[in-house]
């Protein structure tokens, strides 16, 4: 500081035992093992030369310390300076702290906003869970329906094999009645043989007649019967006339009875081959109708058994949905739970934030007490270099009068008490230090153990909330994996539909069928009546009619009855369509607002996993902060052992400068 006495202590040499006090305090500067041996060679001074007078020695021993002192005020600037920073750092972890009370507040609002969604989501899902009971009744309604559709296609398959039993009584009957009809032909067939035999009888009696008429004629060429013979003429001619008559009305019977024959067989062989060709059609359309039968029965068990898989697909889809529900109910118990930790964890990270403002308090008021311990020790530099300033004075007055000894030795007591008073200061000072050093630590270590507890909760918090959102993902698949599954049993209860749609116009088409085919066997009976009535008018027309008039009334009777329950079976698949249609409308219907709750459930979740996202980045920023508050701690904390070491460094440039003293009343 004083650059006159540097220069003075550059001229002027020190006296030999000013040399060895100097030889002696670089011996003791090496001693100390604990602390900064650079810094001390750095402050210390040089060694001086052999031949120095002793007013000189004292000017350079000034000049050091002047020196450590000013190196002193440089180190309190510094420390002055990272106070300044570190109460920067203190405001700015304020704020930064209420920006986390601020994000805090807001992910409670957030919280609160997605339990009240949550609230709304279990209101949808008990709505859900009421049409899936109503879905459940519609299709035990189906399920009813349908076993009493079973049991009418049952009754008419009964009544079926019934009309075709009759129809088959009916055609052994007819049958039976084309065997007599044929018997009956074949007696026809012996009395016109009979008959033939007769014609060729009268023919070969006609034959005789003619050669005995010849005869007569020769015999009456003789005179002498020529009377006789005109006679036998006149009569034979009379006979042959009258047989001629015969002849000729038995020749005209006998054509009209070959005209009858031939015209009885060709309404014979017309009526067998047209009763066989209904016989055959009869036949073809009773195998079309069992064919048709078989087929109707095979389509009714196709239809047992996908109305069975069918049940058994709703019986499957019932249980997925129990266990759903319990999933939902779980993840509502979870989601309830989650809640409740997260408001224990937003309560303990108020009680935290509470505890960082005391502390930040705690470390103003360090702050404070620093700032006004820096001014007492501003107060004390002054101080000591007013001391100085006197110890200079003192020192010129010592080498003005260096000859009086007893001014010498007051003096030397005098800087004695100063340095012993300096050396109390700067004790106190340092047990200060020391303290607020230790309290320092112990704060530092509860933050770093408050710091260490908030991160160990906030993992923890991070685990559960990745288990959560893992549970979300197994929902959503589960729920789409139901999704999928309740439209595959939609498409399979709408190509049932439309499989009932297509046996149901089958049903209707084969009943017209049936119709047309009962139709045209009336009118073919009618036909047969007709034929039968012209064929047999010579022969049982009285039985034929009764027989045909009673196949007639049976068959209108028949024909009545299946036109009759035909109409019931249109009645009812028309109502039991009409019914289904409208249970598979609101089947539709229902499914739909499931599908549509099922979309907005999933974009719900979507975004609760979206501020689940927010939440761990706000999480993984408060790590960023916490690792930043560490280095920064860290960093303070070295500022401080650093501080601790330059003061214990000054302590020892004190206590050699004090020994320097010693050593130099010493040798005065």
């Amino acid at each position: 500081m004083d650059r006159s006495t540097q220069r003075e202590g550059r001229e002027e040499a020190p006296p030999p035992d000013l040399a060895s006090s100097s030889a002696v305090h670089t011996a003791r500067e090496e001693a100390p093992s604990g602390y900064s041996s650079t810094r001390w060679q750095a402050t210390a001074p040089p060694p001086p030369p052999p031949l120095q007078s002793p007013r000189t020695g004292g000017c350079a021993e000034m000049e050091e310390m002047s020196k450590e002192l000013d190196d002193l005020r440089a180190e309190v600037e510094a420390l002055a300076g990272q106070l300044r920073a570190k109460s920067d750092l203190a405001d700015g972890l304020k704020r930064a702290n209420a920006d986390q009370a601020a994000r805090l507040r807001d992910a409670r609002a957030e919280a609160e906003r997605h339990a009240a969604e949550a609230a709304a989501r279990g209101e949808e899902a008990a709505a859900a869970g009421e049409r899936c009971g109503q879905l459940e009744a519609r299709l035990a309604e189906k399920e009813q329906a349908l076993r009493h559709l079973c049991g009418v296609h049952e009754a008419l398959k009964g009544t079926l094999r019934e009309k075709t039993e009759g129809l088959e009584a009916d055609k052994r009957g007819l049958l039976a009645a084309l065997e007599d009809a044929e018997a009956r032909q074949a007696e026809q067939e012996a009395a016109l043989r009979a008959r033939d035999g007769e014609v060729a009888r009268l023919r070969g009696l006609l034959s005789e007649k003619e050669r005995r008429c010849g005869e007569a004629e020769k015999r009456a060429a003789a005179p002498r019967e020529v009377l006789m013979r005109d006679d036998m003429l006149v009569k034979l001619e009379e006979e042959k006339a009258a047989v001629e008559g015969k002849l000729k009305w038995k020749a005209e019977q006998f054509r009209h009875l070959e005209e009858a024959l031939k015209k009885v067989q060709d309404d014979f062989r017309t009526a067998k081959r047209e009763w066989g060709s209904d016989r055959s059609t009869l036949v073809d359309r009773i195998g079309t109708l069992e064919v048709d039968l078989d087929s109707k029965t095979r389509i009714a068990e196709d239809f047992r058994s996908r109305l069975e898989m069918c049940s058994q697909a709703l019986a499957h889809e019932e249980g997925r949905r129990k266990r759903v529900e319990a999933e939902m109910s779980e993840l509502r118990s979870m989601y309830g739970n989650v809640i409740s930790e997260y408001e224990e964890a937003k309560s303990m990270v108020e009680s935290l934030t509470a505890n960082r403002d005391g502390e930040i308090a705690s470390l103003r008021s360090s702050l404070a007490e620093k700032v006004t311990l820096l001014k007492e020790m501003g107060y004390s530099e002054a101080h000591l270099e007013q001391e100085n300033e006197d110890l200079r004075s003192m020192l010129k007055e010592y080498q003005e009068a260096q000859i009086d000894g007893a001014d010498a030795v007051v003096s030397l007591k005098d800087l004695r008490e100063k340095f012993r008073a300096l050396e109390q200061t700067h004790r106190s000072c340092t047990e200060k230090l020391r303290n607020k050093e230790a309290e320092w630590r112990m704060q530092m270590e509860k933050l770093g153990d408050d710091l260490d507890g908030c991160l160990s909760q906030l993992e923890s918090k991070d685990t559960l909330i990745r288990e959560l959102r893992n549970e979300l993902l197994c929902s959503f698949k589960s729920l789409e994996l139901q999704t999928v599954e309740n439209w595959e049993a939609l498409i399979i209860n709408a190509v049932v539909q439309s499989k009932f749609c297509e046996s149901c116009s089958y049903v209707c088409t084969v009943k017209l069928n049936m119709e047309r085919q009962y139709e045209t066997i009336e009118k073919e009976m009618l036909l047969s009546e007709s034929s039968w009535k012209k064929r047999n008018s010579t022969i049982v027309q009285s039985q034929a009619e009764q027989k045909l008039q009673s196949e007639l009334d049976t068959y209108k009777e028949m024909l009545e009855n299946t036109s009759r329950d035909v109409h019931c079976l249109k009645d009812e698949v028309s109502e039991k369509e009409n019914n289904l249609q409208e249970k598979l409308r609101e089947a539709l219907g229902a499914l739909d607002e499931a599908n549509c709750a099922l979309a907005d459930r999933k974009n719900e979740l979507s975004q609760l996993e979206i501020n689940l996202q927010q939440q761990r980045q706000a999480i993984e920023h408060l790590e960023k902060l916490k690792v930043e508050l560490q280095c920064e701690l860290k960093g303070y904390m070295d500022n401080n052992n650093i501080l601790k070491r330059d003061l214990d460094a000054a302590l020892v440039a004190k206590i050699e400068a004090e020994e320097c003293l010693d050593t130099r009343r010493y040798s005065y």
